[in-house]
């Protein structure tokens, strides 16, 4: 089951909080952290990346 996209690309001050704490209790013990909320996190964190990336515009180049 996936949650579905919601809110927008940038997170709020509260999703920020969640994400934060969701992050928290998965390093100190993910067997106590629901599926429901470990798909939340995944959407957050995703959500979280959106926009950020190391492909300049412009720079053709690669590392590669």
């Amino acid at each position: 089951m996936t949650l579905s996209k919601t809110g927008t690309n940038n997170l709020t001050n509260d999703e920020w909080n969640e994400l934060n704490a969701l992050r928290e209790a998965i390093n100190y013990n993910p067997s106590t952290v629901c599926p429901t909320k470990m798909e939340k996190f995944t959407e957050l964190f995703v959500r979280s990346l959106e926009g950020k990336s190391d492909n300049i515009k412009g720079n053709n180049s690669s590392i590669f």
